[in-house]
């Protein structure tokens, strides 16, 4: 697997298909190869690009806090590195927040955006996300503002439990997420949830001017519908598509189908 040296850091990567190039910026604690539905779908039509974000999967893990800023530069860096001046851009949950920042502070290096579970930050997504601390970590408040003393093993199966909503997932791979947090295996990227609390782009969505698609899941319980619906009520003519049904870990056939028909101009 390649790996590219962005800034003070090696960022690991693949690229699949020929085409326009088509970004994919994956979410929290999440590496590239949560996209691999997505690369075998868009990868017949378009130079699909992956990487793991700064934190987490191959990439390198420097110390946080990081900022969506940062993580946004990462990926300007990325597409320096593959000789890439423009492309389309897909985000989900956390990564969408890194693809506002680049439709905001970046334009010029973008054609169309895709915005998928994510939030445009500020008080509503930090009340989501430091309500689940506190329950997973009896005593503590969001006052305190190392999130280390927290029980960040309890919080990540929590954000597992809300970002899938299907029988299956519910018998089959949650007592498994259960499991590895309570043996204390699961990877906590604290810089990546730093940055997520720090998003707030809300009154700075007006300044973006590319197509924009936003997508969301009718059963979303991580980033609800509503923080899709503000983002797509403040970007200049951008379309709303809400997937009946869906949770906050989109990407099946209905998904692609909306991001291939967008993309075409459909």
């Amino acid at each position: 697997m390649p790996v590219a040296k962005v800034g003070e850091i090696n960022l690991c990567y693949e690229v699949h298909g020929k085409g326009q190039p088509l970004i994919l910026i994956t979410g929290f604690a999440s590496a590239q190869n949560t996209w691999i539905m997505q690369v075998r779908a868009f990868s017949k039509q378009y130079r699909v690009i992956t990487f793991d974000n700064r934190g987490f999967g191959k990439s390198d893990k420097p110390p946080g806090p990081y900022t969506t800023k940062m993580m946004a530069g990462d990926t300007i860096a990325l597409m320096d590195h593959l000789g890439t001046k423009k492309a389309h851009i897909l985000g989900g949950s956390m990564g969408g927040m890194a693809a506002q920042e680049i439709a905001i502070e970046h334009p010029e290096r973008l054609d169309k955006l895709v915005l998928s579970s994510t939030s445009a930050g500020g008080q509503p997504l930090q009340d989501v996300f430091f309500g689940m601390i506190e329950a997973a970590t009896p005593g503590w408040n969001r006052s305190r503002p190392d999130l280390a003393s927290a029980d960040l093993q309890k919080f990540m199966a929590a954000v597992a439990s809300r970002s899938f909503n299907g029988m299956l997932y519910q018998l089959l791979i949650m007592p498994l997420v259960k499991l590895q947090a309570a043996l204390g295996r699961v990877k906590v990227p604290v810089g990546q949830l730093e940055a997520m609390l720090s998003h707030n782009a809300v009154e700075r969505l007006d300044s973006i001017q590319a197509p924009t698609l936003v997508l969301t899941g009718s059963q979303d319980r991580l980033m609800p519908p509503n923080s899709s619906k503000e983002l797509a009520s403040r970007i200049k003519g951008a379309k709303l598509v809400v997937i009946e049904g869906g949770a906050h870990a989109l990407g099946g056939q209905r998904f692609n189908k909306e991001v291939l028909s967008f993309l075409k101009g459909q």
